[in-house]
């Protein structure tokens, strides 16, 4: 086998290696999506069976609907872009990982879409909201400082935008959770609605870190 045969070998391998894993981060995006999204309708379902149409769940809903939308679609365009699909097994399983588990908190917080689903628990929409997002920011750190270890861990690019927009809704989160007594009061329903309405159409519009827009 000469060079030119070795190259295309080994450029055919790589490609077959981009499409299994494409397939593989896909199945797991739009199963665990379209879990989230069952136990939210069934949680608001339950809540209109039994007590009717309020404002409140509605705008828990919608929270529900932005933050799932952010995190579902940049999660799977960043799996699938084709600088990612060749970085090393390792940090690619890494990022899988971290979006699985980024998954199941969104999984938990579809089931806490309702007032009555979160203050009848130990944790509920909040703390999910928040763990969401703090599992973002360590994640996009933690790129820059394996990427700062080793050359082999070393992407392109790291998504600084999103880290700085999803700190700067943290600490909304938490500043309005101390100055709320209760933060689930329709006046803490809609300014949670209101950050994370913005934060979805900066993400979209301002940030679109992979120009899908």
């Amino acid at each position: 086998m000469n060079k030119t045969d070795h190259e295309f070998t080994r450029l055919e391998i790589k490609k077959k290696q981009a499409e299994k894993r494409n397939l593989l981060s896909s199945f797991f995006i739009t199963l665990l999506i379209g879990v989230a999204f069952q136990e939210m309708i069934l949680v608001l379902r339950d809540e209109i069976k039994q007590s009717g149409f309020e404002l409140s769940s509605l705008l828990l809903g919608l929270i529900f609907l932005f933050v799932a939308i952010r995190f579902f679609v940049g999660n799977q365009l960043h799996l699938s872009s084709e600088s990612f699909l060749s970085v090393s097994g390792v940090l690619w399983l890494y990022d899988l990982l971290v979006i699985i588990i980024q998954s199941i908190v969104l999984i938990l917080m579809g089931s806490f879409s309702t007032i009555e689903a979160s203050v009848s628990s130990s944790i509920g929409f909040y703390e999910c909201l928040i763990v969401l997002y703090t599992i973002d920011v360590v994640w996009i750190i933690s790129q820059w400082f394996l990427g700062q270890l080793s050359d082999k861990w070393k992407r392109e690019s790291v998504p600084w935008p999103w880290g700085i927009l999803n700190s700067f809704l943290i600490i909304s989160f938490l500043i309005l959770w101390l100055l709320l007594r209760d933060p689930f009061s329709i006046n803490g329903i809609l300014w949670l609605f209101i950050l994370n309405l913005l934060g979805f159409v900066a993400d979209l519009v301002l940030v679109d870190y992979y120009d899908a827009i």
